[in-house]
């Protein structure tokens, strides 16, 4: 595969994120004869055809491996500039604030995830785009290039990626007295439904969950 270049990557992340070459163009300040050249340019050098050219464009299982590649090289081409102190333009300007997608479930979002990411924030110019997802599906949004880092149940990474073991989470079943009274008070000889059993349990979903980040 011939190299490609960060205009080439960040046309291809353009058109997908927002659906058609002609959006792509307006967002990137270039015409859409530039768009597509550059979109033609790279499914020359993969061998591959990288989108489907539809309403809105998608990209193809190959392209989605090209755009999480992609996606990396720009956030690393965004934070050297942050660590240089200057935009891309070289003028010396203030660098702006680093975007990084991730994507989490409702439990840790509830807990203790936004704490974890404010201390990561605190450290450096950046901050994060969150996609609420369930932990057996948030890896889908990592293979496909949508977030840089997920949240998961699933211990294999995704190709280019690496899996860090967060913990686990316990789940206790809770009812209020009157919930109880009403639903759970039987004879005395009637044993509690087994969801009713008074004793702290571990979801399935919540087994030891792990994060994947996009590899150092």
């Amino acid at each position: 595969m011939s190299a490609l270049h960060l205009d080439q990557l960040r046309t291809l992340a353009a058109v997908v994120d927002l659906g058609s070459f002609e959006a792509a163009a307006a967002h990137l300040h270039i015409t859409q004869s530039a768009v597509s050249q550059r979109i033609r340019a790279m499914e020359e050098a993969a061998g591959r055809i990288l989108v489907r050219r539809e309403r809105p464009i998608v990209a193809t299982e190959s392209g989605e491996v090209v755009l999480r590649t992609a996606r990396q090289m720009l956030h690393l081409e965004e934070s050297l500039a942050g660590e240089l102190g200057a935009d891309r333009d070289g003028t010396g300007a203030a660098q702006e604030h680093v975007t990084l997608a991730v994507a989490c479930n409702s439990d840790s979002l509830a807990t203790w995830f936004l704490d974890a990411m404010t201390e990561v924030h605190s450290a450096g110019h950046r901050v994060f785009d969150l996609r609420r997802e369930d932990e057996s599906l948030s890896i889908e949004l990592l293979r496909r290039g949508e977030v840089m880092a997920a949240v998961t149940s699933e211990s294999r990474p995704v190709q280019g990626c690496r899996a860090l073991p967060l913990g686990s989470m316990r789940y206790v079943p809770c009812a209020s007295p009157g919930f109880v009274a009403r639903h759970l008070r039987g004879d005395d000889t009637s044993p509690p439904p087994p969801w009713a059993a008074p004793r702290s349990s571990t979801s399935t979903a919540a087994t030891p969950t792990r994060t994947t980040t996009t590899a150092a």
